[in-house]
Order: structure tokens, then C-alpha cells, then sequence
């Protein structure tokens, strides 16, 4: 078990993976402790804000080198590495669509991170800023969110279509395993829906979506309670995939 940790938490996207947990764990003590111990509370959420400002400057190096693969179009082309590998062909414009909204969004996060590092002299608007880059961010986010519906809905419609086949002679036991591949094909996409879904709670927030639609925020506890499952989900499926020998990389 020890060693299979050491073995996870040795990349840096595993790292930033934990690190996710750990920010909105902090975020979500900081929200049940609103109206009991303001001081601590307020503790807690500076404590988040030290840990985001630190994934940002872990995920720097993964932003540049996203925009990197993403300008030289290696997602598709160079489908054995094991950052750039697809579950399943996919529809080039969809895939793309995606990692164009995240293109910017890593471009406008690195430039923020770089300006307040200081190498910039000219001052930037970073409120701003945070509300393009997440705008984008949730826009790749819908888009996958589409995606993985239609995914869904066609893993449906071939499980009805293999009932179906039955009657064409299908053996019981081929039945029974095509089944149980599209059943675990079905719990694969529910919790990458999971996911999106919880991302986009804290996405949204930031891109003050929520406020310029239903003139509210969402509150410290519901952005929390999202980064927690989708920070989980994550983990959990990256930790699935090192189990199996497996590095996939979701659309």
C-alpha cells in the first residue's frame, strides 16, 4: 500500500491531483466555521488561497507544455504517449474544441502566475483576467460535458442494440461479457460527468457566471463540496489506471 502511494503521489499531476483535495477540504472547513469562529475560518480560507497560488505554479510547467502539444496538434497524431491517448475515436472537433477553450485558459493562468512572479512591468487587470480564464475553463468544460452525454447515450443505445442480437445468435456468454464491458464503460462516464460537474461549480463561481444569470454566488460550501468529488474522482481513476498499467488522458 506504501509503496503504491509513493509510486502515485511521485507525479506532479497526482501531486496537484491531492493538492486539489487539500484546497477545497480548507475551503469547505472555512464555510462550516462562518458564524462559529470567524477568526479560524478566516484562517482556513487564507490557507486555501496559499494552496491554490501553489497549484498554479506547480501547473505552470503542464500549461506551457499543454500549449505546446496543442499548437503542434500532437493529441491526435501521437496517440502512444501517454498524456495525448483517447478512450475511444472521437470527433476531431470536439476534442479540439476542448483543448482550444483550455488552450486559453492555461495561456491567461500562466500569464498571470508569470506577472505576479514579477517579470512583467505592465500592470494588469488580474480580477479581470480570472474571469476570461475561467470563462474559458468553463467552456471546456461544457464541451466535455456534451461529449460524455453523447457518449452515454450511445453506450445505451448499443446496450439495446445487443439485446437484440440475441435473437441473431449471439452466445450467452459473449452476451454477458459485451454487457458487462458497456456497464463498465456506463460507470466510467457517470463519474467523469461527476467530475465536470464538480469542477464546474468552482469554474462558474470564478467566472462570476452565477452572478451575472441568477444574481447570486455560490456559497464557500458548494464550490468546496464540487472541488472535493471531482478532486476524488480523479484520484480515484488515476489511481484505477496505474493499478491496470493504464495512462489515459480524458477528453
Amino acid at each position: 500500500m506504501l509503496s503504491k502511494f509513493v509510486s502515485f503521489q511521485s507525479s506532479t499531476d497526482n501531486r496537484d491531483k491531492m493538492l486539489k483535495m487539500l484546497q477545497n477540504w480548507e475551503l469547505l472547513r472555512s464555510y462550516m466555521l462562518l458564524g462559529i469562529d470567524n477568526q479560524q475560518s478566516e484562517q482556513k480560507f487564507l490557507v486555501y488561497q496559499h494552496i491554490y497560488v501553489c497549484r498554479r505554479l506547480l501547473r505552470l510547467g503542464k500549461s506551457l507544455q499543454t500549449i505546446l502539444n496543442i499548437l503542434q496538434k500532437q493529441q491526435i497524431h501521437h496517440p502512444k504517449k501517454h498524456f495525448h491517448q483517447i478512450p475511444h475515436a472521437v470527433n476531431e472537433m470536439s476534442t479540439y474544441s476542448v483543448y482550444m477553450f483550455y488552450f486559453f485558459f492555461h495561456l491567461i493562468e500562466g500569464i498571470m502566475v508569470i506577472h505576479q512572479m514579477g517579470f512583467f512591468e505592465k500592470t494588469f487587470n488580474h480580477q479581470l483576467l480570472k474571469i476570461i480564464s475561467h470563462s474559458f475553463w468553463t467552456l471546456g468544460l461544457l464541451t466535455q460535458l456534451v461529449f460524455y452525454l453523447n457518449r452515454l447515450r450511445t453506450n445505451f443505445r448499443r446496450e439495446s442494440e445487443m439485446k437484440q442480437q440475441i435473437q441473431n445468435g449471439i452466445s450467452n456468454q459473449e452476451f454477458i461479457s459485451q454487457i458487462k464491458a458497456l456497464t463498465n464503460e456506463r460507470y466510467q462516464y457517470g463519474l467523469l460527468i461527476l467530475r465536470i460537474i464538480g469542477d464546474l461549480t468552482c469554474a462558474m463561481q470564478k467566472a462570476q457566471i452565477p452572478e451575472q444569470i441568477l444574481n447570486t454566488r455560490f456559497n464557500r460550501g458548494l464550490v468546496a463540496l464540487g472541488g472535493l468529488m471531482s478532486s476524488a474522482i480523479q484520484i480515484y481513476l488515476q489511481a484505477k489506471r496505474e493499478d491496470k498499467k493504464e495512462n489515459v488522458c480524458e477528453v
